[in-house]
């Protein structure tokens, strides 16, 4: 019965993202703004939904950042033009700082050999100089003071994102580190391709192609903290079985 009801999740699961997908297609084709927006605040919900079927997200930064992700897919449903590119970047670049104090959170220092600490290091002074480079570059495109500060803090919070996930991930090498880090580049390419269609040239294939990198790093930021969830789980049940087991020792003792 079980095995039934878990087929038939995944099935409806499967249908329904399938369904969310060729929705953003149409709408990335008919290049209406309207149910452009429309079509992608509908990715929160439907993972929401999805995953809170069967598990319980009980992690507050986690759900922090579900708000704020919501607020940047939705933001551009209310506002128009320069007024919602401004709101939601906002909302996305607090969604990825929730993110950072989630993976700061599990990494250790002492986890890193020196070597690798040093070349990481290196990464990231070389990705925060070829964004330095690129804001120089788009300052002829973007007008806006704001905008373009907040374009550089977002892509610098996106750097740092991955460049912690990564660390961590060479630290642990776990599962729920390896759900982080793909989450994480989907997250930072698809943030990318965005402003490839916002700034250079629109093209439905590009925005589709940053329409399911954004879908796949929701899926495996779920995934992530369901993972997370089912360790901590299970280091709590191991713990109140040793308790209950020393305790039995010393009423048998």
């Amino acid at each position: 019965m079980n095995t039934t009801f878990k087929i038939g999740h995944d099935a409806m699961f499967f249908i329904a993202l399938s369904l969310l997908m060729i929705l953003n297609v149409f709408a990335a084709y008919s290049e209406n703004p309207l149910f452009l927006n429309a079509s992608k605040a509908l990715f929160i919900p439907f993972f929401l939904i999805a995953f809170s079927v069967k598990n319980r997200i009980v992690n507050l930064v986690f759900i922090a950042f579900l708000v704020f992700s919501f607020f940047g897919d939705a933001s551009g449903f209310f506002l128009a033009n320069d007024s919602g590119t401004t709101s939601s970047n906002t909302m996305y670049l607090f969604s990825y700082i929730g993110l950072i104090v989630l993976s700061v959170s599990k990494f250790k220092l002492a986890d890193i050999d020196k070597v690798v600490g040093f070349y990481l290091l290196g990464i990231l002074l070389i990705n925060g100089y070829f964004l330095y480079t690129l804001c120089s570059m788009l300052s002829a495109l973007i007008t806006d003071g704001m905008e373009m500060m907040l374009f550089g803090i977002k892509s610098m919070a996106l750097i740092l994102l991955v460049f912690v996930s990564f660390a961590v991930y060479l630290g642990k090498q776990t599962k729920a580190s390896i759900l982080f880090l793909i989450m994480a580049i989907c997250f930072a390419f698809s943030d990318v391709l965005n402003y490839v269609v916002h700034y250079y040239v629109y093209n439905w294939s590009i925005l589709m192609i940053d329409r399911l990198l954004h879908i796949t790093g929701l899926f495996f930021a779920f995934k992530y903290i369901i993972e997370t969830n089912k360790a901590s789980k299970g280091a709590y049940d191991e713990k109140d079985i040793l308790q209950k087991t020393y305790s039995r020792d010393e009423i048998l003792a």
